[in-house]
């Protein structure tokens, strides 16, 4: 019995590791790339959209927060934007009230909202016509740094050829970076 209870607490416990943001879970929405979104999503203005980035600008407005976000593929299971992953275009999201714009400047945010238009702009010297996003719900994400050892360099610490270990002959630690 203590073993059943065991396990049902585990399951419950790690299954909270991965849920996304209220607001923010997979199954509500129709599109959730750049790539996927099509001239005619535009015409009706009630496609659901989840979509990531790094923020590349932002600029205060009346009443709301306009930023322009370089999109990244969003995880499914949490939501979060994949740093590793590969740069899918540019969109522009509208986010209601007022938030300091360098609170938002190159940070990674996921949003939620309603595609509702396309938007002339610029990057550099091209004219690039953005996606823009109404946003109901959105999730700015820390970027962390971590340095780690990889488990084969302990494998022998402590012990070397003659029963002693120097650390000069040991690997550096790496660094990696995720997002929480």
């Amino acid at each position: 019995m203590k073993r059943m209870w065991l396990m049902v607490v585990m399951v419950c416990g790690l299954s909270a590791c991965i849920a996304p943001p209220l607001g923010l879970e997979r199954n509500e929405f129709t599109i959730q790339s750049v790539k996927k979104i099509e001239p005619s999503d535009y015409e009706c203005q009630c496609k659901e959209v989840r979509l990531g980035g790094k923020v590349l600008s932002a600029i205060a407005l009346k009443d709301q927060i306009k930023i322009e976000v370089l999109s990244l593929p969003v995880r499914g299971l949490s939501a979060k934007p994949s740093i590793d992953g590969t740069v899918e275009g540019r969109f522009v999201a509208y986010l209601p009230g007022f938030i300091d714009p360098e609170y938002l400047k190159d940070q990674f945010i996921t949003v939620a909202g309603k595609l509702i238009k396309q938007e002339k702009g610029k990057i550099d010297q091209a004219d690039y016509w953005y996606p823009v996003v109404d946003v109901t719900h959105y999730k700015r994400w820390k970027l962390v740094q971590e340095y780690y050892y990889e488990p084969d360099d302990w494998d022998k610490w402590g012990y070397g050829r003659f029963g002693w270990s120097s650390r000069f002959w040991r690997q550096e630690p790496r660094l990696r970076y995720y997002l929480y």
